[in-house]
């Protein structure tokens, strides 16, 4: 009997912390995997996509390029976005309109499904500029692929090792110390990196032309400062002494950050708009919004044990 072609999954993303997982993920299912990649410094190739990983070179401004991507593709993962920038305006040219140029490329290809990795924090639009742009990529996406196969991810706060973001989250951990970051009563969800990656996955099944949305988390419904302690003392092994961050301090560093992102000296992580995030009260994933067919395989101190795992094992 001969055996069938493999099903050819069109990522982007895939050199970033969570779409690296998603390859991996793919691959271990029998996907094969074809991925955007822009080239490295002086021609030195697409070095950092994972092993087994097909690179089509170019971006997200490259209509080609993606029609190269998406071309013959049994369903197309759009993961490629900016969780930091300079403005607003360049949130929206990568978040939105990089997300609208594939979902055109794939709609010209006949490529189905596509998933769109969208965030949690287009529930508030207008709470920052990465949320705006999220959402407007929602809304563009949707439009672009009306009467088409489409599931709109929504994750939370994504963890694990080497992920620039929460790094410093378990720094602290390492070193005795579990910071509180502005309001202790604060309910945020979180998620696995590869808990992420199967949810990414499982959403290609998942598409319909209604386009759902679905959102996310690790199955607890939401954490807050005091979990965060009792998962790292758990993963840890030891106690944690807690470090409020008061809400003022956040502020004033989210302002400084986009004043040094105005000046054109550095793209901080914490902007204005992300101390908003942070100091929002909750971050919840909606239930009725479950994606159906998968569930977290990572509670919370699960997760840091595997993510503190790996940083022991880099350090060694």
């Amino acid at each position: 009997m001969t055996q069938a072609p493999p099903r050819v999954l069109a990522l982007t993303g895939a050199t970033g912390f969570l779409g690296g997982r998603i390859a991996a993920a793919a691959l271990a299912d029998g996907w094969r995997v074809r991925a955007l990649a822009r080239p490295g410094k002086g021609g030195a190739g697409h070095a950092r996509l994972p092993a087994g990983v097909e690179a089509v070179a170019g971006d997200l401004g490259d209509m080609a390029a993606l029609a190269r991507l998406v071309a013959g593709a049994d369903a197309v993962i759009h993961n490629a976005g900016l969780v930091r920038a300079r403005t607003s305006a360049a949130f929206m040219a990568i978040n939105r309109d990089g997300a609208t140029r594939a979902a055109a490329a794939a709609a010209a290809a006949q490529s189905a499904p596509f998933v769109l990795i969208s965030s949690l924090a287009a529930q508030r639009p207008d709470i920052s500029a990465y949320a705006a742009s999220k959402a407007a990529a929602e809304a563009s996406v949707r439009a672009t692929l009306a009467g088409r196969p489409l599931a709109i991810l929504r994750p939370p706060a994504i963890y694990g090792a080497f992920d620039a973001a929460t790094k410093p989250l378990f720094d602290a951990f390492r070193r005795g110390v579990s910071p509180v970051l502005g309001r202790r009563d604060a309910r945020f969800a979180m998620i696995y990196v590869e808990d992420a990656a199967r949810a990414a996955l499982a959403a290609i099944a998942a598409a319909s032309p209604a386009g759902p949305v679905f959102e996310i988390d690790d199955g607890a419904g939401g954490h807050d400062w005091a979990a965060v302690r009792r998962a790292a003392e758990t993963a840890t092994g030891g106690k944690l002494i807690s470090l409020p961050v008061p809400s003022c301090a956040i502020g004033i560093l989210g302002r400084l950050g986009s004043t040094v992102a105005a000046l054109g000296l550095a793209t901080p992580f914490l902007t204005a708009g992300k101390a908003r995030e942070m100091l929002a009260g909750d971050w919840i994933a909606d239930p009725a919004l479950a994606l159906p067919g998968w569930s977290a395989e990572y509670p919370l101190h699960l997760g840091f044990q595997a993510t503190l795992a790996c940083y022991r094992k880099a350090i060694r």
